[in-house]
């Protein structure tokens, strides 16, 4: 009895070949742009007509927005998007690189070895992308030394004030790479809203501006892909995080007024609403003790009293103590008589005003897919590696976050259900041998 249903049954090892091929093997990959417009608020749209990102979005996919991770600041958000780790994780924790114990601070450029910048073992997506034979590039982008893409173009942080002209060079030499490099990921950065957003402020004449500015920049990108038939293209359109205009208040923060800069190694402030201080050796009580409770709008934290859900603090590289401004406040290390900037981030991820834009567009992903709810910044690396046909360095996202966007199930999921399957299948196998 036992002979003529097995009889009936393929072989186990059939099933396993079969199964094992064609969810594995010869896995299909898009290519992708990303775009990361810095410091494009969520809802800036709603503050002009920018009818070429409505085109956008209507032929792909419009997320209500996504949060950012902690701290909002440009250089630690965007290595959360291309890693998919939080900061506390790949080691970025400040726009600037910096040595508690020492208190040199560097620009990221400057570094010279990658562990410099990133914590050992982590990498970014071009990295991930060229070990698995992905051809890839950069354009205006952060680079890491000895992670460098197969093509880049650079410039120092300081120098990123680009013009508009200048902007659409890039897009045409970004473009260029699909074709004459054979790319299959290129990073593309735009600062132009995030100038003018802390100059002026978010919603100023001068930010609304630069939103109609980089409407047009989103409006060459399709026609140019379009002429260009590059029908393997996809692209993402994200930032960094938002905005929000900064209160000039009668009573500043500021540090110095309430520690003596000889008690601290390290003062990094100035920045907007966070400080990372660092006392100097035997004075770490001493001025945690000045600082807290010194000013109403200012929150001071020991490192380990750090709030856990910004996933920041727990860091090596973390100074002893940090403080944190409320919405619209900022922290100086001196005042100096003016605001620096009308229009800053740095908040807290939760705070409305620092949820960043997301929308998608291409073959992999749906169209006219409204999604209805946001997600967090870390799931934007596992839906790239998805897109690009790559298996993703440990990362603290998830593709299963993010998947609803693109088109059919992923290869992932259905690599992930094949081994289900075999499993139940030898399970019943045994179960019939009994």
């Amino acid at each position: 009895m036992a002979t003529s249903r097995l009889a009936a049954l393929p072989s186990p090892l059939f099933l396993i070949t079969i199964l094992t091929t064609s969810a594995a093997g010869g896995r299909s990959h898009g290519r992708l742009l990303l775009v990361i417009l810095d410091g494009f608020r969520w809802d800036l749209d709603r503050l002009e007509d920018l009818p070429n990102l409505a085109a956008f979005s209507a032929e792909g996919v419009n997320v209500p927005y996504v949060t950012p991770t902690y701290v909002t600041m440009t250089v630690p958000s965007i290595f959360t998007i291309v890693t998919g780790l939080y900061p506390e994780s790949h080691g970025v924790l400040y726009n600037f690189l910096f040595d508690k114990s020492t208190g040199q601070v560097m620009f990221p450029e400057n570094a010279q070895n990658s562990t410099d910048v990133l914590n050992a073992g982590v990498e970014p997506i071009w990295v991930t992308a060229s070990k698995q034979g992905r051809r890839t590039g950069t354009y205006m982008f952060e680079t890491v030394p000895g992670m460098l893409p197969d093509v880049y173009v650079n410039v120092p942080f300081t120098r990123r004030n680009e013009t508009i002209e200048e902007i659409y060079t890039g897009l045409g030499t970004a473009l260029d790479w699909f074709s004459t490099e054979n790319v299959d990921f290129t990073a593309f950065y735009i600062g132009t809203l995030d100038n003018a957003s802390h100059v002026y402020g978010p919603e100023s004449p001068a930010a609304r501006a630069s939103l109609k500015q980089i409407d047009g920049v989103i409006g060459q990108l399709l026609q140019q892909v379009k002429q260009r038939e590059l029908t393997d293209l996809n692209i993402i359109l994200t930032a960094d995080h938002g905005f929000r205009q900064v209160l000039n208040v009668s009573n500043p923060i500021e540090i110095y007024k309430y520690v003596d800069p000889s008690s601290l190694t390290l003062l990094l402030a100035d920045l907007g609403p966070l400080a990372l201080i660092q006392p100097a050796p035997g004075r770490r009580e001493e001025v945690y003790a000045a600082l807290a409770g010194s000013h109403p709008n200012m929150t001071v934290y020991y490192k380990e009293d750090f709030p856990t859900r910004f996933h920041y603090a727990n860091s090596p590289r973390m100074t002893d103590i940090l403080a944190m401004a409320d919405p619209g406040y900022v922290i100086y290390s001196r005042y100096p008589g003016r605001l620096i900037f009308p229009g800053d981030h740095g908040y807290d991820n939760r705070d409305p005003a620092m949820k960043a834009l997301f929308r998608a567009w291409g073959p992999n992903f749906r169209r006219g897919y409204v999604r209805p709810g946001p997600f967090d910044s870390v799931h934007i690396y596992p839906l790239m590696c998805e897109i690009l046909g790559v298996d993703p360095a440990p990362n603290n996202g998830t593709l299963e976050e993010v998947s609803d966007m693109l088109v059919g199930v992923s290869s992932r999921g259905l690599q992930n259900s094949a081994e289900t399957y075999v499993f139940l299948i030898a399970m019943i196998f045994t179960v019939m041998l009994m």
